[in-house]
């Protein structure tokens, strides 16, 4: 999670220095924007596809685990 550091930080000290481009037209639109494609790409996204290839991965095992290990359907029995 370290490893993207040095990029974010260099671009976001680009994209809010100077200050007096603050008054320029568009610019807090462009601040949000990186804010979201940063934050988003960079946390948001991974999280969500962890999560949801975890999940899946559970939701097979899962009905691996019901259907018996010979593929008929039927729950092993010790």
């Amino acid at each position: 999670m370290l490893l993207p550091l040095l990029p974010v930080a260099v671009s976001a000290i680009l994209v809010t220095l100077p200050t007096d481009s603050w008054g320029r037209p568009g610019h807090t639109r462009d601040v949000v924007h990186y804010v979201l494609g940063y934050v988003g790409g960079l946390t948001v996204l991974p999280w969500l596809l962890g999560h949801g290839i975890a999940r899946l991965t559970r939701a097979v095992r899962a009905r691996r685990g019901r259907t018996g290990s010979d593929g008929t359907g039927v729950p092993d029995t010790p």
